[in-house]
């Protein structure tokens, strides 16, 4: 996470209140000399990406220099070494662009020469800060299993989730996997969100036919910077073989528990008293797709058990063939509040409305305090 400075005043205060937090958890980076508090408001520290930038925010009231004449491209300087621009977000607030990704899970020392643009006490030249960047890492799951046709289940496509641990964007993260059935390259289409850290690819042309089969995604992290290597052995029914692949449940939100079948289910099955969890009073159960999907009414925590008969069928009408349980467990969330939303200030009152949202607590307190942008540093000092 960047913690360096931003424009707005409530953003800029929270974002000086976790570069607290985070210097206290991570004990390798040096803390700055408190004798720059005066001459800097805030700057990049803590845990970030290895894509983030670097920014130096000067406070106010301070006496420049005549800067016409200074390079600033030398007024960064990293260890370990990496090429870059350096340009004036705003009139206090100097920025590095690195040209290329920093290097990950790395301790970066930033000398930043301040006494060439302020004029500083004897000593105070250099303002020397570090941070340190993401480890990148690769976690991958299968999500979905899909026919190509719903009158022909002979060939199927697999949709695999993926997450890196940091930004991938511009990095060859697809050329790190590949996947394979019966000594056959399947080819693999890819789609990446946004924020560089959730993908997703389908594996196609997955065969199925008179007997199982395996499809292997392997990967290794090498080309983006990552350790993490791996394989994920993924099994294919044989064609008419309707099983179950895998289950999942989430507890973020509405609960539920998904159990993804080989085959597309019938959706106008009934399923009162032929699937739901043991011990649940009240399950609703949905069908989409492949994916028998159960509901309860009432939140669960820990380990149960989900049941589902032998009479489900596929959309051919094929049945199950056999009662099967499925081991589920719900984890129970900790008690949390997290903001999910921006703030707004209110034109009638000059107030600020903040949304929260509150997991497993019945009520929160909330303390605000408002600091004058000009006496954070002092704050920071003499407050926990």
């Amino acid at each position: 996470m960047d913690l360096g400075y931003r424009p707005q005043r409530v953003l800029g205060t929270a974002l000086l209140f976790l570069f607290l937090i985070t210097g206290c958890k991570r004990q390798s980076a040096m803390l700055p000399d408190s004798a720059f508090t005066p001459y800097i408001a805030a700057f990049t520290t803590g845990h970030v990406s290895a894509t983030s930038t670097v920014l130096v925010r000067i406070s106010d009231e301070q006496r420049w220099r005549d800067t016409a004449a200074t390079d600033l491209q030398q007024v960064f300087s990293l260890d370990p070494s990496v090429p870059g621009t350096v340009t004036w977000q705003d009139r206090q607030t100097l920025v590095f662009t690195p040209a290329e990704r920093l290097r990950p899970n790395t301790l970066h020392t930033v000398r930043f020469k301040l006494g060439q643009l302020i004029e500083v006490p004897s000593g105070l030249e250099v303002f020397t800060f570090q941070f340190t960047t993401v480890v990148q890492g690769i976690d991958v799951r299968v999500s979905d299993l899909q026919p190509l046709s719903l009158s022909d289940l002979t060939w199927s496509r697999a949709i695999v989730q993926v997450y890196t641990s940091d930004d991938a964007s511009g990095q060859d993260l697809e050329g790190c996997f590949t996947a394979v059935q019966d000594g056959r390259r399947l080819p693999l289409t890819w789609e990446h969100e946004p924020n560089g850290r959730h993908h997703r690819f389908v594996a196609d042309s997955i065969h199925r036919g008179d007997t199982p089969s395996t499809v292997t995604f392997t990967w290794s992290g090498k080309a983006i910077g990552a350790d993490a290597e791996g394989s994920l052995p993924f099994d294919v029914p044989a064609i008419g073989d309707l099983r179950l692949i895998s289950a999942t449940t989430s507890s973020d939100g509405e609960q539920f528990a998904e159990l993804l079948f080989s085959d597309p289910l019938d959706a106008a099955q009934e399923l009162t008293g032929r699937a739901g969890i043991s011990g649940a009073d009240d399950v609703r159960t949905s069908i989409d797709g492949n994916k028998l999907i159960l509901h309860p009414v009432q939140r669960l925590t820990g380990d149960h058990q989900a049941f589902v008969s032998a009479q489900l069928v596929n959309v051919n009408g094929r049945k199950l063939g056999q009662d099967i349980t499925v081991d589920l467990r719900f984890e129970e969330l900790k008690p949390a509040v997290r903001m999910v939303g921006k703030g707004v200030v209110l034109p009638s009152t000059d107030g600020l409305v903040m949304p929260f949202e509150a997991v497993n607590l019945k009520a929160v307190e909330v303390r605000v305090i408002r600091i004058n942008e000009h006496n954070v540093g002092q704050f920071l000092q003499v407050n926990a």
